[in-house]
């Protein structure tokens, strides 16, 4: 019975003197993950997490599948350098017996020695081992290096000696907050939640913005957000915040005053003044959008030129500018935000569509489009700050 679980990393492994820090995020971020379930320790390129008790060992298992920063994890035995050659075979049986029972048959033996104060050597180990299993295990198995059916590996480290015969993958990436904090605006439909997973999945921790527009958006609207965000912080731990700012006197002004071809990019551009303000004033460094280029009509390249036009400072990512829609349905299904964001709800900008929007925008005639909009458009946007309903994710 396994009673530790081995966890690598590859990105963090090439951030040379600063590889530590990283190392030191991702620790911590495994540790707010799981809570008191397993204790958390780290070592020369790995790190070793020890479920409390065997009956925690599934839970554990499931949440170290969400930690961006791990490449794979391995459910193993650890024993003592010291421990007597008669003993690792003993450990090392019921992996073996495991996969007879599955029909996988045919088998090599891996070792990785990082230390190197063990008096064998890496092949003499795996020779040794192999012989081990074959001798116990008489006709059960034939050996193949390269179309096997069964690895068992033994790493031999500065704290122990762990055996495991299983790699689960892991979210890969960097550990969330190594990259500072996001503001990631959040439609509701199925690409921006994939946006903000990618983010995270670069080390940034998202917060999340979003327009309600009564009565054409409903209450059942923000609770998918709520639920969107809520499924997202398994991949970031908990700690952010949904902002769900008051969108329709903005958009009613935008109506009332401005080329109604030009109407979606205004409500773009308005949507990212504010959401740039709010992002400021929590000190967090950068918007994140699910936009892709020339899905629709507001995305083409002339058009998030008229868009990026509102923003002053902050920089605008856009993760998955050149993914297919069937790229990006995958990864959301994959993530578990595809179900949720499928719900048929309306969002602000569906609201209000132009019959005919424009698909080359220019700068300068939606500027001077917005320019319309003043002087009430100042006290608009403050109300709509103020008024916005926060929620902690």
């Amino acid at each position: 019975m396994s009673n530790t679980i081995l966890v690598r990393y590859d990105e963090i492994g090439t951030k040379g003197k600063n590889r530590p820090w990283f190392e030191d995020i991702l620790l911590e971020n495994i540790r707010r993950s799981l809570g008191n379930q397993a204790t958390v320790r780290k070592f020369r390129g790995r790190i070793a997490v020890t479920p409390r008790s065997e009956t925690h060992l599934g839970e554990v298992l499931r949440l170290l599948a969400f930690i961006p920063g791990i490449s794979s994890y391995s459910p193993a035995t650890h024993l003592p350098l010291e421990t007597p050659w008669e003993d690792i075979v003993a450990a090392a049986l019921p992996l073996a017996d495991q996969a007879i029972a599955e029909g996988r048959t045919v088998f090599r033996v891996s070792c990785t020695r990082s230390n190197k104060r063990y008096p064998s050597t890496s092949p003499e180990v795996q020779k040794k081992l192999a012989a081990a299993v074959l001798t116990a295990r008489d006709r059960c198995f034939s050996v193949s290096m390269t179309k096997h059916s069964f690895e068992l590996e033994i790493e031999i480290a500065e704290d122990g000696i762990y055996l495991f015969a299983e790699r689960r993958p892991g979210t890969l990436g960097l550990p969330v907050g190594c990259a500072g904090e996001v503001l990631t605006l959040l439609s509701g439909g199925i690409d921006s939640p994939v946006a903000a997973y990618l983010a995270m999945r670069r080390g940034a921790r998202s917060h999340y913005i979003s327009f309600h527009s009564p009565p054409y958006t409903t209450e059942e609207s923000i609770k998918k957000l709520v639920d969107i965000a809520r499924l997202l912080a398994r991949y970031q731990g908990p700690g952010s915040k949904l902002i769900v700012v008051p969108f329709i006197d903005i958009q009613l002004l935008v109506t009332a005053r401005c080329q109604e071809s030009y109407r979606t990019i205004l409500f773009r551009r308005l949507m990212f003044r504010i959401a740039e303000q709010v992002a400021r004033s929590n000190g967090w460094k950068a918007l994140v959008t699910g936009e892709s280029l020339s899905q629709v009509a507001s995305q083409t390249l002339e058009n998030l030129t008229c868009i990026n036009d509102a923003v002053e400072i902050l920089p605008v990512l856009r993760p998955l500018i050149t993914n297919e829609k069937k790229e990006t349905i995958a990864i959301a299904q994959r993530i578990g935000t595809f179900d949720i964001s499928i719900r048929p709800c309306p969002d602000s900008c569906t609201a209000f569509l132009p019959r005919h929007p424009i698909t080359r925008g220019r700068v300068e005639t939606v500027r001077a489009e917005e320019r319309k909009l003043y002087p009430e458009i100042e006290d608009l946007f403050q109300r709509a700050i103020a008024e916005a309903e926060v929620f902690d994710v």
